[in-house]
């Protein structure tokens, strides 16, 4: 298991070229470097009970799709403040798209001890595009991963645009997230996301 910390923003679709020349061509003291990292299309299917179980424990289990290979995740409740949130998270490769059941039993939260992987459907899914940076932070330490996220959010018939930064604490103090955000407001309006994609996707399937 790992534990993601990461600060999300809000970025309006048509701020999103001025985002990334400010990544590219704007940094401050403060920084060191950043380095480009390939854009990617992530296909993502959430599964759940007929009833939401999981959502109702705060728990997401998706398939990931990247360039033909899939990834099974597991997030755990967390808690998530003006953006800044924490969970465990737990990741295994597949050979398809098929949920693997055998590696949830050892990680499986205690609430839905009588949930079985045979009762987990497809209940929503996002495609967006992701523009990753690798950023190193001097005051102080950090490396963090930069990115930048552009899709929809699909439940049926309903959809909802995805447009956000994502900043993820790769090792280094928790308290650059916050300043790297600061930075990045000053020129780009953004503001904070307390919302998952995953909980926007139950938002979608309620409406």
């Amino acid at each position: 298991m790992s534990q993601e910390t990461e600060l999300k923003l809000c970025v309006a679709p048509a701020q999103a070229e001025a985002l990334r020349q400010v990544l590219t061509t704007t940094l401050p003291p403060e920084a060191g470097t950043i380095e480009a990292l390939s854009a990617v299309q992530l296909k993502n299917t959430y599964f759940d009970t007929s009833d939401l179980r999981l959502n109702q424990v705060r728990v997401a289990l998706r398939i990931r799709e990247r360039d033909g290979q899939f990834i099974q995740t597991l997030k755990t409740q967390g808690e998530s403040v003006n953006g800044l949130s924490r969970r465990g998270e737990w990741e295994w490769p597949l050979t398809d798209a098929e949920l693997d059941g055998v590696v949830l039993i050892p990680v499986w939260p205690e609430q839905l001890g009588d949930v079985s992987v045979a009762q987990l459907l497809p209940q929503f899914s996002t495609d967006f595009k992701r523009t990753c940076w690798l950023l190193v932070w001097h005051q102080p330490y950090a490396r963090l991963e930069v990115a930048l996220d552009q899709g929809e959010v699909r439940a049926g018939a309903n959809t909802d645009p995805i447009s956000e930064l994502e900043l993820e604490l790769l090792e280094g103090n928790e308290a650059a997230l916050m300043l790297v955000a600061d930075w990045l407001c000053q020129s780009v309006p953004m503001t904070p996301g307390d919302q998952s994609k995953a909980e926007r996707g139950f938002a979608l399937l309620a409406r």
